[in-house]
């Protein structure tokens, strides 16, 4: 992994969106987390995380040309990816104790493939419920079933 060169393409990134921000990168087993700081980044965040994400695959795959290597890029601002876990974990919660009231399957809203990995390894510790994935494209959601008793 060479640091230099995501540096220096974050730096220019933010540049040219006149993002006021500090930067740190944080190097991890699997990955590269990009953490920006600063007042009034909430566009680089977007609806949803939209924009986050949009910048975070931009990131990877101008990386890639320049390096001539894959490193898995995440990036975050503001601490919005830890509050967003949270909050999906808040919801799996609900929708757990649906399964639990109703004993039925539950869909739990459409999700991007980072938002449904969560709520897969958050559901993994429970031993009454299992999760899988549904549907394609924009509508795959993750649906919650009671685990059938031997």
């Amino acid at each position: 992994m060479q640091k230099d060169i995501l540096e220096k393409l974050v730096q220019t990134v933010l540049g040219y969106l006149g993002a006021t921000h500090t930067c740190s990168l944080e190097e991890r087993p699997d990955e590269v987390c990009v953490n920006i700081t600063g007042n009034e980044l909430n566009h680089l965040i977007g609806s949803r995380g939209d924009a986050l994400n949009s910048l975070q695959h931009f990131l990877a795959a101008a990386y890639y040309n320049a390096a001539g290597e894959y490193v898995r890029i995440l990036v975050d601002v503001n601490g919005y990816r830890d509050q967003r876990k949270e909050r999906i974990e808040d919801m799996t919660k609900n929708f757990i104790d649906r399964v639990r009231f109703f004993n039925k399957d539950v869909e739990m809203p459409p999700m991007n493939p980072s938002e449904r990995r969560i709520v897969h390894t958050f559901i993994s510790s429970y031993d009454d419920v299992i999760s899988e994935s549904t549907g394609v494209g924009r509508d795959r959601r993750v649906v919650i079933k009671p685990k059938k008793q031997l």
